[in-house]
Formats: structure tokens, C-alpha cells, sequence
């Protein structure tokens, strides 16, 4: 990993596209930590702030993660 600061990138409501999103930078090379309420990870919940996944990069990766999240997201609006 890094010793950079960690930076907010963005926030889902879905642990699968969470989980998804973390793979597909790791594979670009852009370590990412997902950070979730203790109770909504242990509970299924879908909506609300316990459903609130944060997702973090290090700030040296946060240009090249915010251009792929902002690629995948187009992509997503074209479906």
C-alpha cells in the first residue's frame, strides 16, 4: 500500500457495485478502501446511512480514480 493520505472519493448504497468499483481500480493499479457502518455490514440493509458505503484512494491516485469513476459512471448513463 501507500503512506499517502487517504481521500474521499465517492459513496455507494450497493455493497456488489462497491465491491466491483474496488476491483476494477485495483486492477488499474489504484488501491481502494471501502468504509461502511459496523451495523450495515452486519445487517442487510439497502437504503438509509447504515446502507452508506464510503470508498477512499490515496490522494496521489484520487485525479486518475475520479476520471475512471467519472468513465464509469457515463457508461452506466448510456445503459
Amino acid at each position: 500500500m501507500t503512506s499517502a493520505p487517504w481521500e474521499y472519493l465517492t459513496e455507494f448504497y450497493d455493497r456488489l457495485e462497491a465491491e466491483m468499483v474496488k476491483a476494477a481500480l485495483e486492477a488499474e493499479g489504484i488501491p481502494l478502501i471501502l468504509s461502511q457502518e459496523a451495523a450495515g455490514s452486519l445487517y442487510p440493509v439497502t437504503f438509509g446511512e447504515l446502507a452508506r458505503i464510503e470508498a477512499f484512494v490515496s490522494a496521489e491516485n484520487l485525479e486518475r480514480a475520479r476520471a475512471w469513476l467519472a468513465e464509469y459512471e457515463r457508461g452506466r448513463e448510456q445503459e
